[in-house]
């Protein structure tokens, strides 16, 4: 009964429609969302501000200013700032996106003080120095300036600048190029940087002023419903008979962010991201593509919108298992209640 009901509504999202879906919302994205998140949080005065690393943004090229504010005093925002990178305290953000691939990189919630050191030519490294082979050996953001207890200006990643606002009160900009015309980093590099540069400078303010990134009951539904999940696609593709074996896909998918990372969350989002595309396929065949399509946009929007994508992932995972779960005793009940009717009514 749930099956049958939930293949009338995959077959009913063709693909047609389903573009017509993401082109609308494509275009939402160029004349709403982009321009937000090009200056995301910061004042028009900020905006204009001269910074250390200006001088190194091509004229060509226009300016993007993001900012936080932080409770706390800028030596406080300094010392969290001062050491991020992989191999010292992470980068506050997505530890389970920045390890599916491996990268090895774990968030820390206190203050080093072997890691508050840096100079020009240090770099903010993004995946171990032996990442396969000695390719990790120089990737990342090299320190191009510093001014100690200020700003960090980096290559790619711009300039970080602390703005004291009084002795209990900091603002953290970021200054980088926007505005280059290329719809290659326009459509698919800008949403990627800007996605984990906000949540990392949320991830920065919540360490800094001694509270966690989000309320902790919602961290734990939140967990798990990505448990359940995870648990829900095992058992959808155990049941599939003979294309049971269709189940190495997501287990491949999960093995680097395991092998390489420890990371189960990073393990779990590749299995479930592998695993959903595969069962899709799997059940509803040629029909997946269209609900494909929608359910991949928003799941891209809520990365790029919600300030803890996890945990509204995670959420979304419960309301949608709940929901499935009420279907199927709703079901359940009226074939029992069908059922008893027809033993009640007399026979001729």
């Amino acid at each position: 009964m749930l099956q049958e009901k939930i293949l009338t509504i995959i077959r009913a999202v063709r693909v047609r429609y389903a573009i017509l879906i993401v082109l609308l919302l494509v275009t939402v994205y160029l004349i709403v969302i982009y321009p937000w998140m090009t200056n995301w949080g910061s004042t028009a005065a900020e905006q204009q501000m001269a910074l250390p690393g200006d001088e190194l943004i091509l004229e060509s090229s226009g300016k993007s200013t993001k900012a936080i504010t932080i409770n706390a005093p800028s030596d406080v925002v300094w010392q969290w700032l001062v050491q991020i990178g992989q191999g010292r305290a992470g980068y506050y953000t997505y530890t389970w996106l920045e390890n599916l691939v491996g990268a090895d990189i774990h968030n820390v919630n206190e203050i080093h003080p072997e890691w508050q050191t840096l100079h020009v030519g240090d770099i903010w490294g993004v995946v171990p120095p032996d990442y396969l082979g000695n390719l990790g050996k120089d990737a990342g953001f090299p320190v191009l300036r510093i001014e100690p207890g200020r700003a960090i200006v980096l290559e790619i990643m711009g300039a970080h600048v602390i703005e004291p606002i009084d002795e209990n009160t900091s603002r953290l900009l970021v200054r980088g190029e926007s505005g280059s015309g290329n719809p290659i980093l326009t459509m698919i590099v800008d949403p990627i940087v800007f996605t984990m540069e906000r949540r990392m400078l949320l991830g920065l303010k919540a360490r800094a002023e001694g509270r966690p990134d989000a309320p902790a009951a919602f961290m734990a539904i939140a967990q798990l419903g990505w448990v359940a999940a995870g648990i829900t696609v095992l058992v959808l593709f155990l049941i599939q008979r003979r294309r049971w074996i269709w189940l190495l896909l997501p287990v491949l998918a999960a093995l680097p962010a395991l092998l390489m990372s420890g990371d189960l969350q990073a393990a779990l989002a590749a299995f479930l991201a592998v695993g959903i595309i595969a069962l899709g396929f799997l059940i509803f065949g040629r029909s997946w593509w269209g609900p494909l399509l929608v359910i991949g946009s928003v799941v891209l929007l809520t990365l790029l919108l919600a300030p803890e994508a996890s945990v509204a992932i995670g959420l979304a995972f419960v309301l949608l298992l709940l929901a499935a779960l009420v279907v199927v005793i709703t079901g359940r009940s009226k074939t029992e209640g069908r059922a008893a009717q027809r033993l009640a009514t007399p026979t001729r």
